[in-house]
This record gives C-alpha cells, structure tokens and sequence, in this order.
C-alpha cells in the first residue's frame, strides 16, 4: 500500500470515527476536507523558492511522439482544477526546504501547489491518481507531461509553441523533479495553516493567470472547440468540480466574514472602541512596519541576484535563439535556392525540347519545301497550280520561322528571368544571413557587456571587502603595536627599576666592607675605648 492510499485510508477512517461520536455532518458548504483555518499572526519572513536555473540539474526529457490525450486536454484540465479551486484560501502549507508552499487538495483527491519565485509564483497540478504532475505553469511557459515524459511547451496565454529550443527542456526537467517532491512533501510533511496576511498580499497574483486562461479561451478557436466537445460528453469529474466550486466558494466567502468578526476590538456595526483600536494600531503598525522592512530587503538581495541571473539566462537564450533562427533561416535559404536552381532547370529542358521540336518542324518544313519546288518544275500545265502551291509553302515556312524564333525569344527570356530571380533571391538570402549575423554579434555583444558589468560590479564589490578588510587589519595591528609599545615601556620601567634597586644594594654593600676592616682591627687590638681618651689626641707631649 503506497503512502498516499495509507493518507486516505486514515482520513477516511477519522471521519467515520466522527460521524460515530455522534456529531452532526456538515453542510455541502462546509470548510474542504484538507483545509485548516487561516492563521491571523503575524507571518514569518517570506522565503521564495529557487528560480527554474538555480534548481537542481536534472537528466533532459524524451518527447512524447503520439500524446494519449488531446492536446488542449491538458491546459483545460489545469484551467478545470483551478477554477473548482476558485477564490478560496490554501488548504494548508508545508515546509519545504525553508519555503513554505500552499497546498489545495479537492475532494476526489487533485492537488495544487503553488510557490513564490523571484519572478511571480510557479504552479503544480496533480490528477487524483498520480504523484507525478501532468501542467506546470510559470509566469512565462506552461509545460504538459504525460507519465513522466514531455508533451508540449504552452506559452503564458495556453497555446502551444512550437519553437521552444534546449532551455524549455531543461526547464521542465528540472521542474518535473521539483514537483514529484513537493507532492511527497504535500502528503507526508506536517501540515500548517497558512498565514491570512500572506493569502492578502498574494491573492490576486495566485488568481491572475485564471483569469488570463479564462480570457483566451474565448479567442482561441482550437481550446473553445476541445472545450464543446467535453460539454457535449459530461464526465463525472465535472460534476464534482461544480460541487467543489461551490463549497470553495461559500467557504471563502465565509472565511472573509469570519475573519472580520474575529478580529479583537470590533463592536457591532463596524464600530471599535477606541483604546483597542489605538492598541491593535500600533502593534499592527509596529509588526508591519518590521515585518515589511525584513522582507523588502530579504526581496531586494533576492531579487536583485535573481535579476542578474534572469538577465544572463536570457541573454544565453536569445544568442541561442539567434544562432538557431539564423541556422534554420540559411538552411532554408539554401532549400529555396536549391529549389529555385531544380525549377530553373527544369524550365531550361522545357526550352530546349521546345527548340528541339521547333528545329524538328522546321526541318521537316524546308523539305516540305523542297519537294514543292521539285514538283514545280514538273511540265508547264500544272506550273501554275505548282506556283500556288510553291507561294502557300513559303508562307507557312516564313509563319513558322517567325514562330520559331518568338519561342526562342520568349524561351531566353524566360531563362533570363529565371537566373535573375535566381541571383534576387541568392542576395535577399545573403542579406538575411547578413542581418543575422549582426543580430546575433548584437546579442553576444549585450551578452558579453552584461558579464562585464557583472565581473566589474563583483571585482568592485571584492575590492571593497578587501579594501575594508585591509584596513581592519592595519588597525588590529597599530592596536597590537601600541600594545607592543606600552609592554616594552613598562618592561622598561620595570628594568629601570631593578636597576635602582641593584644599585642601592651595591652601595649598602660597599659601605658594609668598608666598615669591615675598622672592626677588625678593634678585634684583633683588644682595646676598648676609654672616655676622655682620645682629648689627648693631637697634644705635644712633655
């Protein structure tokens, strides 16, 4: 058993535990079976899914050669489930490596996700009884599967375009992979209501590309026509569709008023008191105005290196573009002269086999001719009827002669104008190639002044950081210098010290060893000093 049929067989088995505890069943407009009431906080930091170069590489896809379904199937059945969603709010959302994508669930078991980018939201659409997606759209192309292999490429208004080249491929390979995980994500991953404050903010994006389907369905003859023919065979699915609409329709409109009535501080009326008013204004203002500023310059970063990429992707794209238009253009080019050359030759044998048979009749005419004059000649009673008959054989040999040569002038000018053509078209081709050439060195030439400003805004950018970097490290190292300094000066202080102090010792010690030998020789004498004494000193004696 798969783990979506596990998912269905517990949600199933919630509700007949429900329906046994003996509560009253909802009405048809009831909340949608997967739905979880918005959230009313205030919204984390939005963070927007990876845009379709920066997703993982993915192996490039086979094209179905014999699609099984129409071809229009797949964008009506898209349009279908996105309008049995209607106006209502997500489900649900989920993490999803840090992005929190919104999740619609229909009752038979569709899915929907969708996914800010940095260039507008990406859509997944999901039939009841497959993990793979059969449309994803983006603001620029729409890309139909069928069993994990590539349909067709749809531009942004539904119709098919024909003349997608490597980039479409590669992008809807990646985002093949991309929606595979989004759906385990959709059914394994903890669900989590969205937040009301994001559902505001996004909602007439979500619902703009419906709207633009809906339009372009009543200009495009082919979607109409595949549209008649399914109202004319009814399926079941519709018929839950219109229920679905219904109930999701009611369900946001309720959610709307609930909302409104939940919201702290309202009176009956539309009237608020005024303390909580001040106080739901200020937090209000306070969260938003924190809120706004994190995400515009989360924004900003995001969108400024998503720009730099978009506009490096699409510059790669249009040279390749311009290289294949101009490959495909001197192909064709050459088909058409080759062409033009067959047909002139072609015509150049017509001309001849008429001068072939032009020659023939003429000579068949001059022994026509002959021959008359041979009988002319014959005995005098018949040289008059010979004579008549000589005249009315030069007549038609000079009409034929002067037929003859018509033809050969209407067969060189023929082949005039045909070699003319011929060299016309041969210099229109060679302008074309010309003029191709110089658009696709126009576009390497934006390509290469993109990437240079680019390398230039980065060195520009490195050399700063350097540049700030370096004088960080210039004052590290006048602080450790000075640090240096003051050390030494105090290991000098300290030295100068020590030096004091060894110098008084030295002198306490030379004053010891002078008092040394006095006390001696008082030790070795024996004397001891007697008072009045010494007066005699210095007298003469007697």
């Amino acid at each position: 058993m798969s783990y979506r049929h596990l998912f269905l067989t517990v949600a199933a088995t919630t509700l007949l535990l429900a329906a046994c505890d003996q509560k009253p069943a909802g009405p048809a407009t009831g909340a949608p079976i997967a739905s979880l009431p918005l959230a009313e906080s205030a919204p984390p930091l939005e963070v927007v899914a990876p845009a379709a170069n920066q997703l993982p590489p993915a192996p490039p896809l086979a094209r179905l050669a014999r699609p099984p379904r129409p071809l229009y199937s797949y964008v009506d059945d898209a349009y279908e489930l996105g309008d049995a969603f209607a106006d209502s709010p997500p489900d649900y959302t989920v993490d999803y490596d840090g992005a929190r994508p919104w999740v619609w669930r229909s009752g038979g078991g569709e899915y929907r996700v969708v996914e800010q980018t940095p260039y507008g939201i990406r859509e997944y659409f999901y039939r009841g009884d497959s993990d793979y997606p059969f449309l994803i759209r983006d603001s620029d192309y729409a890309y139909a599967y069928d069993g994990g292999e590539l349909v067709e490429v749809f531009d942004s208004y539904g119709r098919p375009y024909q003349n997608y080249g490597p980039s479409q491929i590669d992008y809807a390979s990646r985002y093949l992979v991309r929606g595979r995980r989004l759906y385990n994500a959709a059914v394994h991953e903890p669900r989590q209501a969205a937040y009301a404050a994001d559902w505001r903010t996004h909602r007439d994006v979500v619902l703009a590309p419906q709207r633009q389907w809906a339009a372009e369905q009543q200009h495009n003859e082919d979607w109409r026509r595949w549209r008649e023919q399914r109202a004319a065979q009814p399926e079941p699915r519709q018929a839950s569709f219109a229920q679905e609409r219904a109930q999701r329709r009611a369900y946001a409109a309720g959610t709307a008023a609930a909302v409104i009535a939940a919201a702290p501080g309202l009176r009956p009326g539309g009237q608020t008191r005024p303390e909580a008013r001040r106080d739901l204004a200020a937090e209000r203002d306070q969260a938003a105005a924190v809120a706004h500023a994190q995400a515009e310059t989360q924004r900003q970063r995001a969108q400024l290196a998503g720009r730099e990429q978009h506009q490096q992707a699409q510059a790669e794209s249009r040279a390749r573009n311009a290289a294949e238009h101009q490959q495909r253009a001197q192909a064709e080019t050459a088909n058409r002269v080759a062409r033009d050359q067959q047909r002139g030759r072609a015509e150049a044998q017509v001309v001849q086999r008429g001068q072939a048979e032009a020659h023939a009749r003429s000579e068949a005419q001059r022994q026509e001719a002959a021959q008359t004059r041979q009988e002319a000649k014959r005995p005098a009673d018949t040289g008059r009827q010979q004579a008549q008959v000589a005249a009315q054989a030069q007549h038609r040999q000079e009409a034929q002669v002067r037929e003859q040569r018509a033809q050969a002038e209407a067969a060189l000018r023929a082949q005039r104008d045909t070699g003319r053509r011929q060299a016309e078209q041969a210099q229109a081709a060679t302008r074309a190639s010309r003029d191709q050439q110089v658009q696709a060195q126009a576009a390497n030439r934006a390509a290469r002044e993109q990437q240079a400003q680019q390398r230039q805004a980065q060195a520009e950018a490195h050399a700063q950081a350097a540049q700030q970097a370096q004088h960080a490290q210039r004052a590290q190292q006048a602080a450790a210098q000075q640090a240096q300094q003051a050390q030494q000066a105090q290991h000098a202080q300290q030295a100068a010290a020590q030096q004091a102090q060894r110098a008084q010792q030295a002198q306490h010690a030379q004053q010891a060893a002078a008092q040394q030998p006095q006390h001696a020789q008082r030790a070795q004498a024996g004397e001891r000093p007697h008072p009045g004494k010494d007066n005699d000193k210095g007298k003469p004696q007697s």
